[in-house]
This record gives C-alpha cells, structure tokens and sequence, in this order.
C-alpha cells in the first residue's frame, strides 16, 4: 500500500552523516492488512523521483491561488522520524478538508502528522494566499485508522465555504468524486501544485477502509471524498492511500465517531 502524501527529507542526524534531499515517495506495506511495525510505526520504503507520468485526476485549476474547491486545502507539516539509529526531518505535503468556519476545523489524514511534529515549525495551511498555523487536535494513531482532526489558530482567516458532512453507509457502486493536491513539477516551489478530481465508484469495504477505482498521486492524501446527494456534494471520507490493486482507500467519516455531529 501506498500513501499518497509527499514528503521532503531536508536533513539527517543522529549517529550518521547521511544527508538527502529530494521528494520522499513513502511505501506503507501491508501483509494480510496487518502493518509490518519494523521502522518507526510501519515498515517504509520511500523512491525519490517524480515525473509527470506519475501524475492522475483530472486538473481543476492551474494556479495555485485559484482552486475550484476552496474548502480543500493544502497542508505542509514538519516532522522528524526515525529509521533505527537514524534521525531525519522532512515536510509532509497533504491535503484536508475545512468543515466549520467558526472553529477552523480542518479533516486530514493521520499519516501526515505520522512522526514528532517539528516545534519551531509548526503545521500550516494555505489559505488566503498566506501560510496559516495549525494544532493537531485528535487522531486515529495508526494506519488502520487513518484520520486527522486539526484546527485553525486563527479561525478568523476563513472567508470562504465549508464542506458539509454525510455520515451514511456507502455500498459497492456507490459512485464518489475525490479532490485534492498533486505536484505539478520537480522542484519544491509552492507553485508547483495544483488541485486535482477524479470521479469513481466504491469497489469493495475491508476491516479498515473503503476501496474505490479512483486513481490520485503523491500530496492527495488527506483530501476530500464526495458523494452528490440532491445535487450538493458532500463530505464523505478522508483520502488515505493507494491499494494494492491500484485504486485508493479511504477511511468513511464513521470512524471519526464522536468527534463529528451529524449535518
């Protein structure tokens, strides 16, 4: 299984002169749906290339200020892990969803926030065309419940909509549109991204997530599923990572359970 967030590795310390840069393409593998916990909290193998030939979903917009869905934005976390004696910092790129205007509440996945959030550089969310401070409020743990509840510091930032919430059970065929953010490029430019859609159908549920034939890349992950009900969208599930057999699974916002209100 892969994750598709996308992370930057920036240093490496500890008991080793190792440094890398470049993008961080982490493999999360699972045996029988069972996470192997061998380095950190999940065995990760990570490449470190990106081309254009990576990329799916179809493209809403072509400037990164501009997006079709306001309500889903980037998120950039710092973070430090560790790979036996090895320590390292890197940036996670994800996307989430805004679900209330008031508070700043934002839906992410768990995996981005997977390691020791860098103190000095606290997670952020773009919006208004500035870099907003975020805290992580509450979360599942552990890939098998892949969900994130962060907050706005400053709720007041929030000038445009929220996703509304849909709390019912989804069956095989369902059809869902899934939407966030991929990588446009090679460089580490905030520029280089863009919000992407895909529309697909719920294939199958396993003891963990929903899979669907959707078909999203690295940075993606953490951003909205949909389903359209009486023409409105709304707010179904977290985008968490690829399948084996290369769709992408989510986790149903039923898992959340008491950190939601029903709509």
């Amino acid at each position: 299984m892969t994750n598709i967030g996308s992370a930057t590795r920036v240093t490496t310390t500890h008991q080793s002169n190792h440094v890398a840069d470049g993008v961080r393409h982490c493999i999360r593998c699972f045996l029988n749906m069972t996470v192997i916990k061998t380095i950190g909290f999940v065995l990760l193998i990570c490449t470190c290339h990106h081309t254009t030939a990576q990329e799916a979903g179809d493209a809403l917009n072509s400037s990164p200020w501009q997006t079709s869905y306001p309500e889903i934005i980037r998120l950039k976390i710092a973070l430090q892990r560790n790979e036996g004696t090895h320590a390292y910092h890197l940036t996670e790129d994800c996307s989430g969803t805004l679900i209330n205007r008031k508070t700043g509440m934002i839906l992410t996945a768990w995996h981005c926030f997977d390691g020791s959030i860098d103190l000095t550089q606290p997670p952020k969310a773009w919006l208004q065309g500035a870099w907003q401070e975020l805290k992580l409020a509450a979360n599942g743990g552990e890939m098998q419940n892949d969900w994130a509840i962060a907050y706005l510091i400053d709720p007041s930032v929030v000038d445009g909509p929220v996703m509304p919430l849909a709390l019912g059970k989804l069956h095989a065929g369902t059809e869902i549109r899934m939407a966030g953010y991929q990588r446009t490029g090679v460089s580490h430019d905030d520029t280089q991204w863009q919000q992407v859609k895909t529309t697909c159908e719920v294939t199958r549920h396993s003891d963990y997530w929903i899979e669907s034939n959707c078909h999203l890349n690295e940075g993606a992950s953490g951003g909205a599923v949909m389903r359209i009900q009486a023409g409105k969208e709304y707010l179904v599930g977290i985008i968490s990572a690829r399948s084996p057999v290369g769709g992408v699974w989510f986790v149903p916002l039923s898992k959340l359970g008491a950190y939601l209100s029903p709509p």
